[in-house]
């Protein structure tokens, strides 16, 4: 396993830094083990999460900060997005209304689309979202409710 950790300010001006190092990352996993597309979903799921967690860390008293923990492994890649925020109950998300377009609120479901296994801790100090994905599994439609 290969492991790499970044910790930034809560900014949107660092977002780039979380999808740069993801980029490069996942573009080092060998091209047979990986599905088409992987690069460029890997790196929309960190800028959705890495979005949604300086959001929510937003207004808090003190400068909170945003981190980005990958874990690479043969068969997969686990990544968590930790953010400092009050936090909530993953399974309360509801889906977007793809019929009326709304301007926000696809950020989980697309994470939850791309990704293997999706799941959300609540810790004293911050919170984290963790997303997996295999190499070898590609996407399939499923229950995003």
């Amino acid at each position: 396993m290969e492991e790499f950790y970044l910790r930034f300010p809560a900014k949107m001006r660092y977002l780039h830094l979380a999808t740069n190092l993801c980029r490069e990352l996942c573009a080092k996993v060998p091209k047979k083990r990986k599905v088409k597309d992987f690069v460029a979903d890997m790196e929309l799921c960190i800028s959705e999460a890495c979005t949604n967690a300086i959001r929510h860390s937003e207004g808090l008293e003190q400068e909170a900060y945003t981190s980005v923990h990958f874990h690479l492994f043969i068969d997969r890649v686990v990544i968590q997005i930790g953010d400092e925020g009050e936090g909530f109950v993953l399974e309360d998300v509801p889906a977007p209304d793809l019929n009326t377009h709304p301007e926000r609120g696809y950020g989980l479901y697309i994470i939850k689309s791309i990704m293997d296994e999706v799941r959300y801790v609540r810790a004293d100090k911050g919170n984290y979202l963790e997303m997996i994905k295999f190499f070898d599994k590609p996407f399939h439609d499923r229950s995003l409710s």
